[in-house]
């Protein structure tokens, strides 16, 4: 394998690291703890909203990274038109399913900042809930990503 492939495969993997482990964190550590630790779910939400902004600033360069470098891992099977087989199936599943996710993590953080905003707490409840949905979206979709880049590494 050339050593620029084997540069631009890793950075891929750093970067798949860094969003699914951050939004995994987010949802199945931070979250839990928080809930636990802090009764005032004004604090709580607070602190997630800090926490996601901050994560927000290590995600959009990670995301453009993972585009750039999916992208370039993507040309030796496409650079001869394109054919329906096994890998590009999937890969365009995969395409599908990261547009999606990049659609639900838009509308995550401006909901996000909705509930930040907000004076009425009642409000702020029902807009966390969503928030909370669209997190679990995010994680769900985020991980199925990546049974969808072993797939593709095993064809």
């Amino acid at each position: 394998m050339p050593v620029d492939t084997v540069i631009v495969t890793w950075i891929h993997l750093l970067a798949a690291s860094i969003w699914v482990g951050g939004t995994l964190f987010i949802a199945l550590v931070l979250n839990p703890v928080l809930k636990r630790l802090v009764n005032d779910d004004g604090m709580r939400v607070e602190i997630i909203i800090n926490v996601g902004r901050r994560f927000n600033g290590v995600a959009i360069p990670v995301i453009a990274l993972l585009l750039g470098t999916g992208v370039y891992n993507s040309l030796p099977y496409l650079s001869a038109g394109f054919v329906f087989t096994p890998y590009t199936t999937v890969l365009l599943v995969k395409v599908g399913l990261v547009i999606s996710m990049l659609l639900v993590w838009l509308v995550h953080a401006k909901i996000s900042n909705n509930i930040s905003s907000s004076t009425d707490k009642s409000i702020a409840l029902r807009v966390r809930s969503r928030a909370i949905t669209l997190g679990k979206v995010l994680g769900i979709q985020a991980v199925s990503v990546l049974l969808l880049a072993a797939i593709l590494d095993s064809l």
